[in-house]
């Protein structure tokens, strides 16, 4: 991107910023990526801060947040004490225990039972809501996501990716115990 460009795409940011600080908004969430950005990984952090330089309301850090160090490094370059997390708490569901707690450390074998059951959660309400045809799609989303941080979320999803019906990955998450036989959905 030109430096011009580049420059432009700032004030504009800067005077939308400024312009729903003026119509009485109590806090901004800022994502600083442009249309084009798409969900490229592209991290613009320091258009944040710019921002946070000319408003006067609460502004809330937000992008490519998906670990703990990432959540330190948004804060030092927004100056936010306040960070979004978006796809990084869907790839990493413990995510903000992390960041809580302060620790980067691997995950565990706990961790991923944790995971287990919210996924069991997740599928038993899925299957309430969503047509046969279409919940399965819902699932690999998210294991899709998972796979950054767990081995077991890329296994389990190549042991569903090829179901194309609801009953056909309920009968697959009890064979691999995600849900117990008593929950499954048929």
């Amino acid at each position: 991107m030109a430096m011009a460009e580049l420059m432009a795409l700032i004030s504009k940011a800067l005077d939308c910023a400024l312009a729903l600080e003026s119509g009485g908004i109590n806090e901004l969430v800022v994502h600083a990526r442009t249309k084009a950005d798409g969900y490229k990984p592209v991290r613009r952090w320091e258009w944040v801060a710019r921002i946070r330089e000319v408003v006067k309301l609460p502004l809330i850090a937000n992008g490519e947040v998906w670990t703990v160090a990432d959540w330190h490094a948004i804060r030092a370059a927004s100056g936010c004490d306040d960070v979004m997390l978006g796809r990084g708490a869907v790839a990493d569901p413990l995510l903000a225990r992390r960041i809580r707690c302060s620790a980067e450390a691997e995950p565990n074998d706990d961790d991923w039972r944790e995971i287990e059951a919210m996924l069991g959660d997740f599928w038993t309400r899925v299957e309430r809501k969503v047509l046969p045809a279409q919940s399965p799609g819902r699932l690999k989303q998210w294991l899709g996501l998972m796979q950054r941080r767990y081995p077991q979320a890329e296994r389990l999803f190549q042991t569903v990716r090829e179901a194309r019906l609801g009953p056909e990955v309920s009968a697959i998450l009890q064979r691999e115990g995600v849900i117990a036989k008593s929950r499954a959905v048929a």
